[in-house]
């Protein structure tokens, strides 16, 4: 057995090195960088360490609660209307039917959890467009008319639509594995005792499905926190500030205005938030990993 781990951890190794490369040592060159001030446009000036100086300017900066505002607000209302529109289609598509239609609906479905971030921004970006978008267009003939994502009041609701167009399908897969696998002697036995279809959703589907319906938020809320691409494309964090995320504010800092140091420190930040709140989701939920 001591020659097999051997040979185990031989065959991991390779793996485990470029993981250490390409994940750990850039975690903590980043943790490292987050307490020095460091600009790469101007070489001459020596990195500095400032200690907790970028972590202070980050709590007293107003533009940092801004970004934190949006991106709670972002990953709080996306994620919900993910949650239920892909549970409402996973139960439709859940029934034991083995109708050809039913794997190309699915296939449709889940074609939009496929495309690129970029892409999904330059697709909506040309759909949206106020001057020749098509579905803009055919939208303002029927009298709603709106500068999608070029308002304060309209940008950050149409970032949310286009995340929740492109990711429900995403927990639709995850909901929808679970309620292929659950028992149907359950369901069976409920029947027979004259049990409704809506008494054996509440008291049966959702009890059965939350490991997997904890799952399926929690990757998708780790995902959300993470946005930047899509909203990059269409709206680099404007108007006003309007749909400046922290990833947003993280590129901004570090590759606009070349201030590395902070730009660290605020991805730190984001990272710290993020585990926080999974940590607390997994409390509340009393989910046992």
């Amino acid at each position: 057995m001591l020659k097999d781990k051997k040979a185990y951890i031989l065959f991991l190794l390779p793996m485990l090195l470029i993981f250490a490369f390409v994940t750990i040592y850039p975690l903590f060159y980043e943790l490292y960088l987050s307490f020095r001030q460091y600009n790469p446009t101007r070489p001459w000036y020596p990195s500095e360490w400032v200690g907790m100086r970028n972590y202070l300017e980050i709590i007293t900066d107003p533009d940092f609660w801004n970004s934190l505002r949006i991106t709670l607000v972002f990953v709080v209302v996306a994620v919900t209307i993910e949650f239920f529109l892909g549970l409402g289609i996973a139960l439709l598509f859940g029934k034991d039917d083995k109708s050809r239609s039913k794997y190309a609906v699915r296939t449709l479905i889940m074609g939009s959890m496929v495309l690129p971030p970029v892409s999904v921004g330059m697709l909506w970006r040309y759909l949206l467009n106020d001057s020749f978008g098509a579905l803009a267009v055919w939208l303002k003939n029927i009298g709603l008319n709106f500068a999608w994502y070029g308002s304060v009041h309209t940008a950050l609701p149409t970032m949310i639509f286009i995340d929740v167009w492109q990711w429900t399908p995403f927990v639709f897969l995850i909901l929808l594995a679970g309620i292929v696998s659950l028992p149907s002697d359950v369901y069976e036995a409920a029947q027979i005792d004259g049990a409704s279809k809506w008494r054996m959703f509440i008291k049966l589907t959702l009890p059965l499905l939350r490991p997997v319906i904890i799952i399926a938020i929690l990757l998708r809320m780790l995902e959300a926190f993470k946005i930047f691409d899509m909203i990059w494309v269409l709206t680099r964090g404007g108007p006003v500030r309007a749909t400046e995320v922290i990833g947003v504010r993280v590129y901004l800092q570090g590759f606009k205005f070349f201030n590395q140091g902070y730009s660290a420190a605020l991805a730190i930040m984001l990272l710290a938030v993020s585990i926080g709140l999974t940590i607390a989701f997994i409390r509340i939920s009393k989910f046992e990993i």
